[in-house]
């Protein structure tokens, strides 16, 4: 699961929404069957076993295939979730990511840009008992800092962008370490009332430490005030055709600005690094990519471009973004 509270599951599996796992895929790779609707108003079954080309790429179909009308998922019995979060300075995450990587079922961090802080995150299965957050710790965290808090201090920083560095410094600090266990969804998601802008690549898992370090040192040398976390998650490769993690071992890298505070310098350095690195941006974030880049990156864009020409030859389904991302 995504850590959004709220989603939608035709919008969230069409655009690769994902969460962080050592095993667990994006939410589109737990898809096991679909139904869709075509151009010519054709109603398709598709699995691994039924029109699975389409199948392949449908999973994350962007909207450009057509309108998915139902959608089977591999589910399991519930089950418990012990959670771990723990303030960890900036060096030590990146010398011991892959470590905290392997030991961990989902691991996940969030870097303060301005400070040497991040706050880390591990989920992993328990055999209980149940032990949720404490009803006044819990609103503390969750509401009061996470939330209340957090968006007096980043309104203050759009307002007078000079106090951003100091800020973080202390808000980097404000969230203490803790543990809980609970059930999956709400282990994973979190309410998130404070809006921003957010842009987020894909990289190989491999690269993950060296582009965070090269972010870090361009927020540093820069005129830049960014007063949101860096978020970095993993996923394990996929089959699915444009999915981020397809064919490949990932770690994402997010990057976000307070609603109403300028973005365009920020994530036009941070998409440089990214890009170095062969980053695949997610399909419902912000990014400047076209599909000439895309094919550089997904070794199976002809295909899925090959399928929506059969598809949606009159192109029923399309719009700006999709001839930017996958041209005419």
């Amino acid at each position: 699961m995504g850590d959004i509270m709220e989603q939608t599951v035709a919008g969230a599996t069409s655009t690769g929404t994902h969460g962080t796992g050592r095993e667990s895929a994006s939410i589109s790779a737990q898809i096991q069957a679909l139904e869709i609707v075509t151009a010519d108003g054709s109603v398709l079954q598709c699995s691994a076993k039924e029109n699975p080309e389409i199948f392949a790429a449908a999973r994350v179909g962007i909207g450009a295939l057509g309108v998915i009308s139902a959608i089977t998922f591999a589910v399991e019995p519930q089950f418990l979730l012990t959670a771990r979060e723990e303030p960890m300075t900036f060096d030590r995450v990146t010398s011991d990511f892959d470590a905290l990587h392997a030991e961990n079922e989902h691991f996940e961090f969030y870097w303060f840009p301005h400070t040497g802080n991040c706050n880390t995150k591990r989920n992993n299965r328990s055999a209980g008992p149940e032990q949720p957050p404490g009803k006044v710790s819990g609103f503390i965290e969750d509401e009061l800092l996470s939330n209340g808090l957090f968006q007096v201090v980043n309104s203050l920083g759009r307002a007078v962008p000079s106090t951003i560095p100091a800020i973080a410094k202390i808000s980097s600090k404000a969230l203490s370490a803790r543990t809980y266990t609970d059930i999956p969804y709400k282990v994973f998601t979190s309410p998130r009332r404070v809006r921003f802008v957010e842009m987020e690549h894909a990289l190989p898992r491999e690269a993950l430490v060296e582009a965070l370090r090269e972010l870090r040192t361009m927020v540093d040398r820069s005129e830049l005030r960014v007063s949101f976390p860096v978020e970095v998650r993993t996923a394990p490769a996929d089959d699915i055709t444009l999915s981020t993690a397809s064919g490949r071992e990932s770690a994402y890298i997010a990057v976000h600005m307070y609603k109403g505070t300028p973005y365009q310098a920020y994530f036009t350095a941070a998409e440089r690094i990214f890009t170095a690195h062969g980053g695949r941006p997610h399909w419902g974030k912000v990014h400047t990519r076209d599909a000439e880049y895309f094919a550089s990156v997904y070794p199976r864009f002809g295909e899925f471009t090959a399928l929506r020409d059969r598809l949606d030859p009159d192109r029923v389904f399309g719009n700006d973004y999709l001839r930017r991302v996958l041209g005419d």
